[in-house]
C-alpha cells in the first residue's frame, strides 16, 4: 500500500534540520585528525571572503587525498572481495583524484592561494575500524557510505554559506553532485544487491526528501 503524503509533518522540518547540519565541519576535522587546519572553526564563522575560501578548500583537498588513500588501502589490502565493489572502489577513488586536482588548480589559478602538499603517507587514511578491517564486503561498504556521506555534508555546508565566491561555490557544487551519487550507489548496492542495513538512519531506500537533512554520521571508530 502506497504511503500517504498527508501523513507526512512538514512542520518538524526546521526542527530536525538544526539536529542534523550542526557540525559536517567538526566531523571534517575528526576525520582530518593533526592535519586539519587548528582554526578552521573560526574561518568557517567568520563573513565569508577569499581568504577563507582557500582555506575551506585547501582542507577539502585533504579530503580528497585521504579518501584516495582510504580506497587505495582497502583494495591493497584486499578487503573487499566483490569484483563488482572492486570496481567501484576504483571508480570512486578515481573521482577523488579528479576532484584533488582540480580544486589544487582552483587555489593556485584563480584564488592565487597555495594548495596544500598532499603527501601520501603524511596525509593517511581514514581511521578504518577493526570491525572493517576483519569484516565482510558489507561492512566495509557501509564503512564507505559513511564517509562518502560525511564528504557530502561537508561540501554542502560549504556551499550554504561558508564560501564567498561564485566560482567556488559552482566547483564544489558540482562536486557534491557526484559526492552524493557515490552515497546512492553505495546505499542501493546495500540494502537492494547485498539486503543489508544502510547507516542507521536509513530505513529506505531515499531516506530523506532533502539531503540537509541526513544526519552527519560521527567519524568510525
Amino acid at each position: 500500500m502506497a504511503k500517504d503524503p498527508s501523513a507526512i509533518d512538514l512542520s518538524k522540518r526546521n526542527f530536525i534540520h538544526q539536529l542534523t547540519t550542526t557540525s559536517a565541519l567538526t566531523v571534517l576535522t575528526q576525520l582530518l585528525g593533526p592535519y586539519a587546519n587548528p582554526n578552521l572553526a573560526v574561518i568557517a564563522a567568520q563573513k565569508p571572503s577569499p581568504g577563507g575560501d582557500i582555506a575551506l578548500l585547501n582542507e577539502a583537498i585533504k579530503l580528497e587525498q585521504k579518501a584516495v588513500n582510504t580506497y587505495q588501502a582497502a583494495l591493497k589490502g584486499d578487503l573487499i572481495k566483490s569484483p563488482v565493489l572492486i570496481d567501484a572502489a576504483f571508480a570512486f577513488a578515481s573521482d577523488h583524484q579528479y576532484h584533488r586536482e582540480s580544486i589544487s588548480r582552483f587555489v593556485r589559478g584563480k584564488l592565487k592561494g597555495l594548495p596544500p602538499v598532499t603527501d601520501d603517507k603524511k596525509i593517511g587514511t581514514f581511521p578504518v575500524p577493526d570491525s572493517v578491517l576483519n569484516g565482510k564486503d558489507n561492512d566495509v561498504l557501509r564503512y564507505a557510505l559513511t564517509l562518502e556521506v560525511i564528504a557530502s555534508k561537508t561540501y554542502l555546508e560549504f556551499v550554504n554559506g561558508k564560501l564567498s565566491t561564485p566560482e567556488a561555490k559552482g566547483l564544489i557544487a558540482s562536486i557534491l553532485a557526484v559526492e552524493t551519487q557515490h552515497v546512492a550507489i553505495a546505499r542501493t548496492a546495500l540494502m537492494l544487491i547485498l539486503k543489508d542495513k544502510g547507516l542507521a538512519e536509513d530505513k529506505q531506500l531515499v531516506p530523506f526528501p532533502f539531503f540537509d537533512l541526513q544526519p552527519t554520521p560521527t567519524v568510525p571508530a
